[in-house]
């Protein structure tokens, strides 16, 4: 009677979840990482989403879920938003995006090229130790490619702006097509430029630069620095600028002849 009355009360509790395949009506725009942050809110939910491919996956079972290898493409990708020109954002990939096999998108998935934009419509169907488990439904690529050479620049140009080579880290960055760009990395590269600008005294380029990054999305620190560009650029000005901290291994071999350097002596006979 018992183990009766447990097994109707385990069947009616399971009636009472929703399957897999139910989906609650309308859509939500949010990130991949608002996703990330709290996955249960977007649990059966349909959610459109940006992303930069990274790869393909290899599917693994930690416990049972739909998404079998049979069944499902798995591929790996960043938030569209990552700055992944940063060694600690780049090595945040999620892997746990799922596309069906028979997902009439399944062909372009596999011809995708690293770094590509896409905008993604999916639904959290599994949390796995606080992980959404995410069933792509469809795609489409948007424009904002990045690709290896601009993430050089855009790392480089951070680089030098640590060790106050403001004229260096504007060379870099320059070379990053900023018009071609996503949003958010054309942002970052000219709050970047608006920034060397102030240091070098650069009054009326850094405001043109750090207004273009502001019209991008507003952003308190870039508010912050056109006030001060705007109001007193003097306080922005960098009076004392480091000599460069490059090892010799590390310097451009154009240096050895800038420095007045003196050849190495020759080997004795």
């Amino acid at each position: 009677m018992r183990t009766a009355l447990l097994v109707s009360l385990l069947l009616g509790a399971a009636a009472a979840l929703p399957a897999q395949t139910d989906i609650f009506s309308g859509r939500v725009t949010a990130t991949l990482d608002q996703i990330r942050e709290a996955p249960e809110a977007y649990k059966n939910v349909k959610v459109e989403f940006k992303v930069h491919f990274a790869s393909l996956g290899r599917l693994s079972n930690p416990f049972f879920t739909q998404f079998t290898p049979q069944e499902f493409a798995n591929f790996h990708a960043w938030s569209h938003e990552q700055p992944i020109w940063r060694e600690k954002s780049y090595k945040d990939v999620f892997g746990m995006l799922f596309l069906s096999k028979s997902n009439p998108n399944l062909d372009e998935l596999y011809d995708l090229d690293i770094y590509q934009g896409l905008r993604l419509t999916g639904v959290v169907r599994n949390i796995f130790q606080n992980t959404p488990w995410i069933e792509v439904l469809e795609f489409e690529s948007i424009e904002g490619k990045l690709d290896t050479p601009t993430l050089t620049h855009l790392y480089r140009g951070e680089k030098h702006m640590e060790q106050r080579q403001w004229q260096r880290a504007i060379a870099e960055l320059s070379h990053a097509n900023i018009d071609e760009l996503p949003p958010h990395a054309a942002r970052s590269a000219l709050k970047n430029l608006g920034v060397c600008s102030l240091r070098l005294g650069e009054t009326d380029r850094a405001v043109a630069q750090l207004e273009a990054a502001n019209a991008l999305g507003k952003d308190a620190e870039i508010a912050s620095l056109l006030q001060t560009a705007r109001r007193a650029p003097a306080l922005g000005l960098d009076r004392v600028t480091d000599a460069p901290k490059l090892k010799d291994s590390e310097r451009p071999i154009w240096n050895a002849f800038e420095t007045g350097d003196k050849p190495p002596a020759r080997p004795a006979r």
